[in-house]
Formats: C-alpha cells, structure tokens, sequence
C-alpha cells in the first residue's frame, strides 16, 4: 500500500476548501479538510475536523456564510483577545473592579476554577473563541452532569455536578463569549442567539439531564402533617442505625434538634427564604410586625405583620437570645432534620423551600388575596408569580366564593330570582 512520504496540501473541486494529507497517510485514505479563507488581510486555515468529503461541503459553505457575517460587521482576527484565556483575563478583571459581597468572589472564583478545570476541547488558554460552538458547550454541560469527578467528605469521590452549579460554571462561559463578541472576535455569543438555544445549552432545559423528569408543583403537605412534621424535628430517636448518644451527646442533641425546629417553623409561619431568616436579628421583632432583610432584591426587603403562631415562635426564640443584635438562628440549616423527620413518618421529603410554600399555601387556603400574599413573600411581580405557583389553590376557594355571589341585591345569594 503506497503513502505519502510527506505532508500536503490538494485542492478540492470546491473553491477554498483543501484536503491536508499528513505524512504517512495511504492513498486509500482521506486527509482532513481545510477551509482557507482571508478577513481583514489575514489569511487562516480552519479545521473541519472529519475526512468525509460531503461533510466537509456543507461545513465549508455555512462557514463562508459566517466569514461574510464578520467581514461585514469588521471582526478583528487580529486582536489580542483572540483565545479563552486571554478573553479570561479581561473578564477577571472586570469583575475584580465590581464591589460584592465575600461569598460572591468566593463563588466566581471557584466557577472559573472549574470551568478551567473541566474543560473539554484542548487547552482552555489557547481555545479560540470563534470555536465554541452550541455542539461544544453541550458536551462541557453534558460532562458536567455525569462524569466530572469532584471530591467531598474527606477524599471520597463523586462524579456530576446538581443543575445550580452546572449553570453557574456555564455562566462563565457565557461572560466570556459576551466579551469576544464587544472585542468582535465573534459575532454572536451562542448563549444568546434565542430563548430556546439557551434553555437547551444549559441544565435543567431541554436537552439536559433533567429534561426527562416531569414539570412538578411544589411539594405542600396539609396543615395537619405540617404539624406533625414539626413537632417530630423536636424528638431525638432512642437509636439509630448507626449511632447510639451517651447522656452527654443526647443533651447536645436535643437542644440541636429545638434550634432546628424552630428555625423551620420560623420558615414556615413568616414565608422567609432560609437566607433572610439567617440575616434576621431580635431587633427585627417590632412587635406587631416583623421585619425582613431581603436578599434577592429591593422589592424583598420588607415588613410583615406577625400572625399568632409566628409570635409564638419568635418568643421561643427570644428566650434564648442576649442582646438586640443577636440572631434569630444559630444553626446552618433544618434541612437535613426536616429530611429525617419526614421520613420516620413516612411522608414525601421536603426541602427548606418548601416551608415557604408552605406559608403561601396556607394563607391562600385562608382566605388572604394573592396580592397580598405575593407582597408577605417579597416577590415584586405584583402577585403574577405567586398565582401562577398558588393559582390551583384557589379553584376550591373559587366555588365557594360563586355560591355567596348576589346579583338581585337581596341579601341571598341563594335566593331564586322569580319568573
């Protein structure tokens, strides 16, 4: 079998593109084809990366159509911020420049750090921008989901990352295809080429792992079971299955188990995110009203009135507390014991997130207007996201509120009006 005894370039009967044959490559066999193409006076070769000649056409006239694109809209090939890594560093930069919150630069760095880590095509230094592609950033998504590994508890191993940090790590990425696109390296980021590309490039949207899984409505248990669960986070099994406290370790225990309780009903009886709950301080307790330092907005920063059972909570909790300025919780969070109690009663589990849903359930099943719900909750929609959460509550309330409706002016709404 003959092979060429050194690399070379042919022409192809379609203008720009070539065949590159590298050294030792038999005759029987296709080289990988090329585009070559000029912008901005500059002359470069692009890779389409498969040796199928039909494939390679089609790649060769879509690319033709995006050169165009450039040289129309002046992209420069020639500018220093040509790769993932020096277009990086700018990004870098910048948001070094933007005052945040500690957690905040915590949380950027550790994203960069990742997507740097997991990187998939290449060097990520050396990556050109012009190269990330929808295919490109679905297989880093698609890596991220299920096989990147990441270590926790001491050395043990896990592979995949949940939906948040996906999207947060992709958020980079999608920073960075913004600056190339100012920089006019590229001319559109393809994050935002549509809503639907982006719902399909990230987790959770179409195309993802977790597009499989069907669209739920929270989970709410009824207000009876709610009781229940609470006063369950309040005990301190006998044994467990791996674990036996001494007297010491159960005393610890159950005073743990009081602080979990009550930040859970503190969640439930005032609608907080866990966030504004850990945020909240004894001052906040204005007596009639409560106030809450929002986190996610302006809108949620807000006064509520404090209805009998959050009362009844914020009191407990006071009784413990010294000083003004001390905070209303001292633990990290009741989500695990709000877990564990669920499951000694054999109810679905429930996240801390669903006590906010919880209390907005509540107030709907009693009577209190979507609008002013969506206000005790922070939201600054004006209740629209609240009713479309809430509105399947309201059928029930909706019937009998139908029954009272009096269109004679008589005082009964069951009267019959005669013929």
């Amino acid at each position: 079998m003959n092979q060429s005894t050194k690399a070379e370039w042919r022409r192809t009967t379609i203008q720009g593109l070539y065949e590159y044959r590298p050294r030792g490559t038999p005759d029987t066999e296709r080289g990988v084809y090329y585009s070559r193409f000029s912008l901005n006076g500059t002359r470069t070769f692009r890779s389409h990366e498969t040796s199928v000649f039909e494939h390679a056409k089609i790649r060769h006239a879509k690319l033709l159509v995006d050169v165009e694109k450039d040289r129309r809209r002046g992209a420069d090939l020639s500018t220093p911020f040509k790769t993932l890594g020096s277009l990086l560093a700018e990004v870098e930069r910048r948001l070094a420049a933007i005052e945040v919150a500690k957690g905040t630069t915590v949380g950027r760095r550790n994203n960069i750090a990742r997507l740097r880590q997991h990187w998939r095509r290449g060097s990520f230094d050396t990556f050109l921008a012009r190269n990330v592609t929808a295919d490109v950033i679905s297989e880093l998504r698609d890596h991220l989901l299920k096989e990147a590994p990441w270590h926790y508890h001491f050395g043990r191993k896990r592979r995949g990352f949940n939906h948040r940090v996906v999207n947060m790590t992709l958020w980079v990425l999608k920073v960075i295809m913004d600056l190339a696109v100012e920089k006019m390296v590229v001319i559109e980021n393809p994050f935002r080429v549509s809503r639907v590309l982006q719902q399909r490039l990230t987790a959770g949207g179409k195309g993802s792992r977790k597009s499989a899984e069907p669209e739920t409505k929270p989970a709410i248990p009824s207000r009876p079971d709610m009781m229940r669960i609470l006063a369950e986070m309040r005990r301190v099994p006998e044994t467990s299955e791996n674990f036996r406290p001494n007297p010491e370790q159960r005393r610890y225990l159950e005073a743990q188990a009081v602080e979990m309780a009550d930040f859970a009903e503190l969640l439930a009886f005032s609608g907080m995110r866990k966030g504004e709950a850990k945020r909240s301080t004894v001052a906040d307790d204005l007596g009639d009203e409560f106030k809450i330092h929002g986190t996610k907005s302006e809108s949620s920063e807000r006064t509520i009135p404090v209805n009998p059972m959050l009362r009844s909570v914020l009191d407990r909790i006071k009784s413990r507390r010294i000083g003004p300025r001390s905070p209303l919780v001292v633990t990290w969070e009741p989500g695990v014991a709000l877990k564990r109690a669920c499951r000694r009663l054999d109810l679905p589990p429930l996240r801390n997130h669903d006590l906010r849903h919880f209390f907005a359930s509540a107030c709907i099943a009693s009577a209190v207007d979507v609008p002013t719900v969506s206000r005790w909750l922070g939201h600054a929609d004006g209740g629209a996201l609240a009713m479309k959460t809430y509105g399947h509550l309201l059928r029930d309330h909706s019937f009998a509120a139908a029954k009272k409706v009096d269109f004679t002016g008589g005082g009964s709404a069951a009267r019959a009006i005669p013929a």
